[in-house]
């Protein structure tokens, strides 16, 4: 299962030539069978077990085209590395909930299609103070997970405010703030707010936090 920050924040972002009038991808896929995995013609020898160890395969490759910058990328692999699923299963690409004036986004849920009760609900969320295009370090404010109480019933644990020496989290963010054992994802949100908006009152005004992937001492 992808962690939530990884969902959102391990991802670069395919960048239009500066100058594009009309930033749009136009992707296309296409899969060959029968396209040679050694043009030199050796011999195709590997330990793998699922391999027919054929000097032949199926190979599939994704075009993504820009038509008013004209910049263009082409990945290529084996088809079975390219995987067919939906932005329920993935978390990423749904709409954001609004929650205690917040905007969540949410992460791949735990049991997707396995039928289980909840098993198709996000675990966790980011969080973020404005409805966003894209999740980033620089408008990320928390994040929610669910959690289990003494009793194994669902609880929330919400992070907040990035800190580069935060105590808490690992991955691309740390977090300053966290706090176990919220009855609800709202009850999550608003302490997430109500952190955030007394750091906005008590703190200096050009103190700032340190991404934790900065490069910055």
């Amino acid at each position: 299962m992808t962690s939530l920050q990884d969902t959102y924040l391990a991802w670069d972002e395919l960048a239009h030539a500066p100058s594009c009038a009309d930033p749009r991808w136009v992707v296309d896929i296409r899969t060959e069978y029968g396209a040679y995995r050694d043009v030199t013609g050796r011999a195709h020898n590997c330990p793998a077990e699922d391999c027919d160890h054929s000097d032949r395969y199926e190979k599939t490759s994704v075009r993504i085209v820009c038509r008013s910058c004209g910049k263009a990328r082409i990945m290529s692999g084996e088809a079975d590395a390219l995987r067919q699923t939906s932005v329920q299963a993935l978390g990423y690409g749904q709409q954001p909930l609004k929650s205690a004036g917040l905007w969540l986004y949410p992460g791949e849920p735990l049991l997707f299609g396995w039928g289980a009760p909840g098993g198709d609900d996000p675990t966790g969320y980011l969080v973020t103070r404005t409805r966003v295009d894209r999740v980033t370090l620089t408008n990320v404010i928390g994040a929610i997970h669910q959690d289990r109480g003494p009793r194994r019933g669902i609880k929330w644990a919400a992070t907040a405010v990035i800190d580069a020496f935060g105590d808490y989290g690992y991955g691309q963010a740390r977090w300053a703030h966290r706090q176990e054992g919220l009855p609800t994802r709202t009850a999550a949100a608003k302490w997430i707010r109500s952190v955030v908006q007394e750091k906005d009152t008590t703190a200096p005004a050009e103190a700032t936090s340190t991404p934790a992937n900065s490069d910055t001492p």
